[in-house]
């Protein structure tokens, strides 16, 4: 299952740790896709792709 706008993610941002955040944004959705997230600790926005999301999906609310 590929991640929706709003859905909670844990995520790699090329640091050591993961990261969690909300997509806000889906560009190319499939198995290619890039996400902008906000990061839930420091409100950044990042841009990632599908490869450094790690686990499933939490849908809106969760």
């Amino acid at each position: 299952m590929f991640p929706a706008e709003h859905d909670r993610v844990t995520y790699r941002d090329g640091r050591e740790d993961l990261h969690r955040g909300r997509i806000e944004e889906v560009r190319d959705p499939g198995p290619h896709a890039v996400y902008r997230i906000r990061n839930e600790r420091t409100n950044e926005l990042q841009i990632i792709t599908q490869e450094q999301i790690e686990g499933e999906p939490e849908p809106p609310g969760a």
